[in-house]
């Protein structure tokens, strides 16, 4: 598994990574807390496939919404001419989505 890179995070704005987090929790932490990811944000702080993880993330119930759409790329600071997957909780979404839970205790 890939890791998130923390300073990246940090850089956009994003929440930071926790222990914790796999590739999907942390999509789904940062949508469900208001935030919009899409495929370059995302290859940017080292989630390379998005656009595998939407797929199963739709296959666990989690309510959210995609599109589709030119976007800034935050490596070269252009908007390439091509659309990409966009991500994000409308604010009924945000409210109906359970609480995070705690992390396991080991």
């Amino acid at each position: 598994m890939m890791m998130i890179h923390k300073d990246k995070c940090i850089e956009l704005g994003l929440p930071v990574p926790k222990g914790h987090d796999t590739q999907p929790t942390y999509i789904v932490r940062c949508i469900s807390g208001g935030f919009n990811l899409n495929t370059r944000v995302c290859r940017f702080i080292g989630i390379h496939n998005l656009h595998s993880i939407i797929p199963a993330l739709f296959k666990k119930g989690i309510d959210f919404t995609l599109a589709h759409d030119r976007v800034l790329c935050p490596s070269s600071g252009e908007i390439p001419s091509r659309p990409v997957d966009v991500i994000y909780m409308t604010k009924e979404q945000q409210v109906a989505h359970p609480k995070e839970k705690p992390a396991p205790i080991s």
